[in-house]
């Protein structure tokens, strides 16, 4: 998961890098003489076609019905606006092993790719460097800045409360075949999803199931494999669950055959912790620090990912959310100190 945020947080931070290079040449051009032109990309040139070969379109299949995070947006409509990709494959079929083009016979293609790029990062300076692009930059990084914090304030305040909390983390959604095929499946199988959640969710507050449960943390997505899942973390108070796996695999089965009616399916992560390299899931003590700065990180990853590309909900729905932050404590009343 964290590659492919990493992947766009990348797109971003190279449209930073080309604002602040404005007067990039990003391809220096010699004549040799004798009809022969040396071409040398600069950085700049070189990490953009690293970005569209390797790795841009198949962000896009992940994130079909998603509005990326304006850095993010500005970069890809101009690159695929001007077909770069065909461009910087036309030059990739040159099969070239040295920067000598020959007019007439190669440089002509190199030309076409030096146009193009300059163009396109031409117009993502125009666009990017507007008053407008940068009050929406400026919106999105105060409302990250603020999901973030409020998540880490209410996992805080749920360690406040109890020594010890079992974080489950489980992944519901869909048998094959919950995919968009149209433009018209998109409403239909986004409220499907959310009116199913809304389902469980209403459900957890009168099932005995759930009664251990004291907090949880939610995100919707949408890929091309899965159709709309959401992932969603519960936190349980330790000293009335002891085994997660089984937890997370009852709540699984709960929703695939209560909730869904058997259309859904589920992932029980707690059931492959050793997976995990840096593992905030499973029982924590209030003391562990580390581990709880794993489960941070874990909860961050659903603000980043919808920081950089926030699906399109139809009718504003909502595509995260967690739980009340809990009050301090007063008084003389302490953390229970469960062993």
């Amino acid at each position: 998961m964290n590659n492919l945020s990493d992947q766009l947080a990348q797109i971003g931070q190279l449209t930073q890098t080309i604002i602040n290079q404005p007067n990039d040449p990003l391809y220096i051009v010699t004549d040799q003489g004798n009809g022969w032109l040396q071409v040398q990309p600069t950085q700049l040139a070189i990490s953009i076609g690293h970005t569209v070969e390797q790795y841009l379109y198949a962000l896009l299949e992940q994130f079909p019905i998603h509005d990326f995070h304006p850095f993010i947006g500005v970069f890809i409509r101009n690159v695929v606006d001007l077909n770069l990709k065909p461009a910087l494959d036309g030059h990739r079929s040159l099969n070239k092993t040295n920067d000598l083009y020959q007019i007439g016979v190669d440089y002509e293609v190199m030309l076409d790719l030096i146009i193009r790029m300059r163009t396109c990062v031409k117009q993502i300076l125009e666009v990017a460097q507007s008053s407008e692009i940068k009050e929406l930059v400026h919106k999105a990084q105060r409302t990250a800045k603020k999901n973030h914090e409020g998540m880490m304030r209410y996992i805080d305040s749920l360690f406040e409360h109890y020594s010890r909390l079992q974080v489950i983390r489980i992944d519901l959604g869909y048998n094959k075949g919950n995919t968009i095929q149209s433009l018209s499946d998109i409403t239909h199988k986004f409220w499907e999803a959310k009116y199913d959640f809304k389902h469980l969710m209403n459900n957890a507050k009168m099932n005995s199931l759930f009664d251990p449960v004291v907090g949880y943390i939610w995100s919707l997505e949408y890929g091309p494999e899965k159709g709309f899942h959401y992932h969603l973390i519960l936190f349980l108070d330790g000293s009335l669950v002891r085994d997660d796996v089984c937890f997370a695999w009852t709540v699984g089965e709960y929703w695939q055959s209560v909730i869904t009616n058997g259309r859904g399916t589920y992932w029980n992560c707690n059931a492959h912790k050793k997976d995990y390299k840096q593992c905030g899931i499973g029982l924590i003590h209030y003391s562990e620090v580390e581990k709880i700065n794993f489960l941070k990180q874990t909860a961050a990853y659903l603000i980043k990912v919808d920081y950089y590309a926030r699906l399109m909900a139809e009718g504003n729905g909502r595509t995260f959310g967690r739980g009340k932050i809990l009050p301090p404590r007063t008084g003389s009343v302490g953390r229970p100190r469960a062993a």
